[in-house]
Formats: C-alpha cells, sequence, structure tokens
C-alpha cells in the first residue's frame, strides 16, 4: 500500500457506494486498509492524520462531500495556550512566512494556503497562540488583496471590521479546499455594501511596494485589469 494505492481506494469507494457526505469514519469502515495507511504514514507536524491532504488528492467531485452538512454539536471550545504546538508549524515552514506578504508565484500562493490551514487547524483545536499568529499574518496579505485587487477596495480602513472576518473565518472553516479562496470570498460577497472610508487615487503610493498603484495594474484593450 501507498499514498496513491490509497487514494484510489478511496475514490473508487466514493464511486461504488455513493454517500451523501464521507468522514474519516466513514472512510475507515469502507476503505480499511487506505485508512491504516494514512493514520500511519500521512501525518501532520503534530502526529495528526493529515486529512486535509489526504482529500486534496482526491477527485474533485469527492473533496465536495467531505464532511458536507455534517452535524456539529455546538460544544465550546477549550482555550489553551501551547507555544510549542505553534512553534512545530513554524519551524516547518519558516523560510515559507515570506509568501503572506510577497508570493512570487503559484507555488508560493500553494505553500501559503497550507500554512494557513496548519495554522487555522490549532487554532480550531482552542490555541489561542495560532489564532493570534495565522490573523497577524493573514492582516498582512488582505492589505496586499486590499490595494491591488479593486474588487477589494472598499475594506480600506475597516481594520477591526478585517480581523473580526478573519477569526470568524478560521472558526468557520470546515471543508477541505482552499482557506484562502474562502477568506478572500468572504471579503468579496460582505464587502459589497460597505462604503468606502478612505479615498484613494491610482497615484497613491503602495506601502508594500513603494510604486504608484497605476503601476500594479496591466493596461489592456483599452481596460484596466
Amino acid at each position: 500500500m501507498n499514498l496513491e494505492k490509497a487514494i484510489r481506494n478511496i475514490n473508487r469507494s466514493l464511486a461504488k457506494k455513493q454517500p451523501a457526505s464521507f468522514s474519516p469514519i466513514w472512510i475507515k469502515y469502507r476503505c480499511k486498509v487506505s485508512y491504516q495507511f494514512i493514520i500511519k504514514n500521512i501525518k501532520t507536524e503534530l502526529n495528526d492524520p493529515n486529512w486535509d491532504y489526504i482529500v486534496s488528492q482526491l477527485e474533485r467531485c469527492n473533496q465536495k462531500l467531505w464532511l458536507k452538512d455534517r452535524k456539529r454539536k455546538n460544544k465550546p471550545v477549550l482555550k489553551y495556550s501551547d507555544k510549542n504546538e505553534l512553534e512545530v508549524i513554524l519551524k516547518s515552514h519558516g523560510d515559507k512566512l515570506y509568501t503572506f506578504i510577497a508570493c512570487q508565484n503559484k507555488e508560493d500562493k500553494r505553500i501559503c494556503d497550507w500554512i494557513s490551514i496548519k495554522l487555522v487547524r490549532i487554532a480550531q483545536k482552542g490555541n489561542i497562540l495560532a489564532k493570534d499568529k495565522i490573523t497577524v499574518l493573514l492582516v498582512y496579505l488582505i492589505d496586499q488583496w486590499i490595494e491591488y485587487d479593486r474588487s477589494l477596495f472598499s475594506w480600506k480602513g475597516y481594520n477591526e471590521l478585517i480581523t473580526e472576518q478573519i477569526e470568524a473565518c478560521i472558526r468557520r472553516f470546515r471543508y477541505a479546499g482552499s482557506f484562502l479562496g474562502y477568506l478572500y470570498r468572504t471579503l468579496e460577497y460582505s464587502g459589497r455594501g460597505l462604503v468606502p472610508l478612505e479615498k484613494f487615487s491610482l497615484d497613491d503610493i503602495s506601502t508594500v511596494s513603494g510604486k504608484r498603484l497605476i503601476e500594479t495594474f496591466v493596461i489592456k484593450s483599452g481596460k484596466v485589469r
């Protein structure tokens, strides 16, 4: 058994059984050999089964079924501070934290997303240090989105509300997929009714790049993109 075979077995079982949703427990009883391989070999830095990674390797149609419509008990999450737990994640990706400030390519974006998911998962467990760390990193990232993406300009100046949106996304994120994509869409949709607090000009100087905002756009076919 290897990862490729484990993923193939899960995809095959899902296609055959066609469940409305599935979870680790479903895999345990429907794909026992794959389950045993995963829990022994595919782990996070904290030695937990890395289900986020496993689901990301499944067929797209199956990814959407992961924990879908799962009934969750509204039990309060116990807060705790575990610096070592946080440091394990940061140590593994310390040289890639720059991706929250400047993504140079698609690989950087993918790495930034994975770091986000890992920090979000331990924040969801109740680690307030992880929640604070990922919130700070995401504020840096969102600042760039606001400067470079016209659809998010309306968020400029809403610093406290941005933090609230980040914390809400951390709490709600349950499905396998892109956390940054989920955060972006949340800001895009919820920001449509915002009234810009600050006026801006394309001649303004970016606090990130030091260039005029107009220089961050590409002029094509008479339109700014």
